[in-house]
């Protein structure tokens, strides 16, 4: 509810949304609550996702290191399109951690988030057919994968029908969409790469310490992220949210970044990644980071410890700053 109210407040305060046919103060109220409902869903869903894997600090990390983002409050006054897509991008993790074998449930909000919402989550439900498919059974070995195959059927079964309602209705996937190989991947890497270090590198211009800052900063995430990966994955039990956090979120990240390279090269006229495009597989992160700070802190000596509260604390305050 706070970072809700924070976000309807920053969006009324840009003046970029309004709702047709209401004039004066009507407009200005009722024109942020898309935005600022999507916000606060967002950090709702990683707090209670990362307490549930990792405990209260870990999801108390989440939700202010994901609202501290240089992007989080941008997108969510400057775009119709990118809240929806990170809210359905969160619910999805939460409904595939907490129930991976319901494949229907996270396929139907990965095919919405798809072909409803934003192009760029065309891949969400290819994420959730894999999910479905890393599931066991539970069975004897003999007939071990009895019953998998049919929950990818059921986790792809949505997108058809979203898809076929989508184009007799209208939505993200509208006709008239010109299909045909234009290349430009180096670009939309570019792109996307620059929002990115926007992220991991914020109130940082000069190019070379910009260039330092961002690739250690990248090469310590992805340190954190295999190391509590692989603790969690050897500590934690088979149906722990801490053991599947980290598959989940790569799945989706994967099933992003398919969505956008695919969007890039196959669709003509289509911009280049932004902000609304990029920011999921940033709040994913640090979802997974998050989990992986709380999980290895009780393991770290006192310096390590402090090295670690320094980068953090740089980090967060120039975040806020820019």
């Amino acid at each position: 509810m706070i970072v809700a109210a924070l976000v309807w407040w920053h969006a009324r305060a840009g003046g970029f949304f309004s709702i047709p046919g209401l004039g004066g103060a009507a407009s200005d109220n009722l024109g942020p609550m898309l935005p600022a409902l999507c916000g606060g869903i967002t950090v709702a869903l990683a707090l209670l996702v990362a307490d549930a894997a990792a405990g209260t600090i870990a999801g108390l990390i989440a939700a202010v290191m994901i609202v501290a983002l240089p992007g989080f409050m941008r997108l969510h006054a400057s775009s119709l399109v990118g809240p929806p897509l990170l809210a359905v991008v969160m619910a999805m993790c939460a409904t595939m951690i907490h129930a991976p074998r319901f494949s229907i449930a996270y396929g139907t909000i990965g095919a919405v988030g798809g072909f409803f919402v934003a192009t760029e989550g065309v891949g969400l439900p290819l994420a959730a057919a894999a999910w479905a498919l890393l599931q066991g059974n539970g069975a004897p070995a003999l007939s071990r994968d009895t019953g998998r195959w049919q929950r990818v059927v059921l986790s792809l079964i949505p997108a058809v029908v979203v898809l076929v309602l989508a184009h007799l209705l209208g939505g993200a996937w509208p006709h008239g969409v010109v299909y045909g190989w234009r290349g430009g991947l180096d670009r939309g890497l570019r792109a996307a790469g620059a929002i990115l270090g926007n992220q991991l590198a914020p109130s940082v211009s000069q190019p070379a310490l910009r260039f330092l800052v961002i690739a250690d900063l990248a090469l310590i995430v992805i340190a954190l992220l295999v190391v509590g990966w692989r603790r969690a994955g050897r500590q934690a039990p088979a149906t722990s949210p801490l053991r599947r956090i980290f598959p989940v979120a790569g799945l989706l990240m994967i099933g992003l970044a398919i969505g956008l390279a695919g969007r890039t090269l196959l669709v003509t006229g289509t911009p280049e990644p932004d902000l609304a495009a990029v920011l999921p597989l940033v709040v994913l992160t640090v979802l997974a980071l998050s989990v992986s700070l709380a999980w290895l802190w009780r393991y770290w000596p006192t310096w390590g410890r402090g090295v670690a509260l320094v980068i953090g604390l740089g980090w967060l305050q120039a975040a806020l700053r820019s």
